[in-house]
């Protein structure tokens, strides 16, 4: 089934690629910006593509996934570029969350990727600027989690081994 949609979503973004594909390393700057996904957990894009980072970035753009990812952060809440902003926010930002990605997407239409770079470093910016802080530290901790378990998991088997090898030495 996965197989299918991504042979679905290829001919997709095939059918309306521009002329050239966006650069590898975009597509990569582009997921590492973080998303609040539907159960109100922060994730990098990274952990939506499925491990094809150019391939999900190019569909985001090709097909205005952009408009339903909640990457604008204001305190507790993310905010998606079509979301109804609250009076609360201020005009500067509820321009910004409305305009950003319809300029950006312009740059990417004309393969201005530089640009785009440039655009998408502003998009982490905002998002180490306006998250609460105590989410940001959340998501690092929970990044970090499989990393720690693999590590002691990984000592915990081999510890065995180490011992049966430089056991059965005799001096």
């Amino acid at each position: 089934m996965r197989q299918v949609l991504f042979i679905l979503l290829w001919i997709a973004v095939g059918s309306k690629a521009w002329a050239n594909p966006m650069p590898q390393s975009t597509a990569n700057h582009f997921c590492q910006l973080l998303v609040q996904d539907a159960d109100g957990r922060l994730k990098s894009i990274n952990a939506f593509a499925n491990g094809d980072v150019q391939l999900f970035a190019e569909y985001v753009f090709q097909h205005d996934g952009w408009r339903d990812l909640r990457i604008f952060p204001h305190g507790d809440h993310w905010y998606a570029a079509t979301d109804m902003l609250p009076s609360s926010l201020d005009h500067e930002h509820q321009r910004y969350i409305q305009e950003v990605f319809p300029r950006m997407m312009k740059e990417v239409e004309a393969e201005r990727w530089e640009v785009v770079d440039e655009y998408i470093d502003r998009l982490l910016a905002y998002q180490r600027q306006f998250n609460n802080a105590s989410r940001t530290a959340a998501v690092k901790t929970h990044q970090s989690i499989p990393l720690l378990l693999s590590l002691v998991f990984g000592l915990f088997f081999l510890t065995p081994f180490i011992k049966k090898r430089f056991s059965k030495k005799t001096i």
